[in-house]
């Protein structure tokens, strides 16, 4: 089984950006240099309720000596964004999985369009960070509510100015909202468009792409969509070791039938989200629902909290 080692980090400074959301600088506890990272990465901790939550990098991936999150605190939400509002002051030591990156940037794209909607825009601060020094062709459009709710509002208003960067503030008004289409535009040759934001803003950008080539359209979501949902089909996992053939049916989750079966493997996040939970597969099509793996990994890996199968067999390299 897979396993990474947990990166302890510091917490050295609290910033509010907003009335509802902070931002963290995270350092070594030793001053020693954090793993790298690429745009689009996230950090998965392990609180101290032991609850698992990821968030995405939203620093200078340059820099190699402190880390940035920033968190939106959710009133009734999990719980999640207000044990780090309580947990994550100053000077205290909290714990990550090393940095995963299931949003990264194309880099030989010829142009970037970037879109997020409120908390959305954490992963976006990276890319315009890595872009502007790759002196790449880049344009940014922000969605919010209003100036007061929008995070990194200078940083923000810099790309403005510079005309790299566009605002777009709909006072939580549907009827105001940017037309996702004449913010996307028509496919080219080496035109990438990356999305990250609620469930609405991907939805009409899904909308206004969907004739797009699937290979140039990125999304991150914060919220993924239930895992089982209706249609789905029971299917069987081979465990490659003993030959064991387990059943999962339509209604249950292959890392619960794994579970039933005596495969206790680790989870984090239950979401698709972290990737601690992929496993090897030897054979079968797997029906990936996760937003961790890379296409890379998705060849030989698969995430158990969420996955499913295409074919009817699954073999496991358990």
């Amino acid at each position: 089984m897979l396993s990474r080692p947990e990166i302890l980090l510091q917490v050295a400074e609290v910033r509010t950006l907003t009335t509802r959301v902070s931002a963290y600088r995270l350092v070594s506890p030793h001053r020693e240099r954090l793993p790298a990272w690429q745009a689009g990465s996230h950090l998965n901790f392990r609180l101290p309720s032991g609850r698992a939550r990821c968030y995405s990098l939203c620093g200078d991936p340059a820099n190699k000596s402190e880390y940035w999150i920033a968190v939106q605190r959710e009133e009734h939400g999990e719980g999640g964004s207000l044990e780090v509002a309580k947990a994550f002051e100053r000077g205290v030591v909290v714990r990550a999985d090393p940095p995963r990156n299931g949003f990264p940037l194309v880099e030989n794209g010829r142009h970037h369009i970037l879109i997020a909607g409120g908390i959305g825009i954490t992963p976006v601060i990276a890319m315009i960070h890595h872009l502007k020094r790759a002196k790449a062709s880049y344009f940014a459009h922000i969605c919010a509510r209003s100036m007061k709710e929008t995070a990194f509002r200078e940083f923000i208003l810099d790309e403005v100015k510079a005309g790299r960067a566009a605002l777009h503030h709909d006072g939580n008004d549907p009827a105001k909202r940017p037309d996702m289409a004449a913010l996307v535009g028509a496919a080219a040759d080496g035109v990438h468009a990356y999305a990250c934001g609620p469930a609405g803003l991907l939805k009409a950008f899904a909308k206004a792409t969907e004739n797009w080539p699937c290979e140039q359209v990125h999304v991150e979501s914060f919220a993924p969509e239930a895992k089982i949902v209706e249609g789905d089909r029971p299917f069987q996992v081979t465990i490659s070791s003993s030959g064991a053939v387990i059943d999962v049916p339509a209604g249950t989750t292959l890392f619960a039938a794994l579970k039933a079966a005596g495969h206790d493997i680790a989870t984090s996040c239950r979401q698709g989200i972290c990737g601690s939970c992929m496993v090897p597969y030897l054979d079968g099509e797997p029906d990936h629902r996760d937003t961790a793996l890379t296409q890379d990994e998705r060849r030989e890996f698969l995430t158990v909290c969420c996955s499913r199968a295409r074919s009817a067999n699954l073999t496991l390299d358990l």
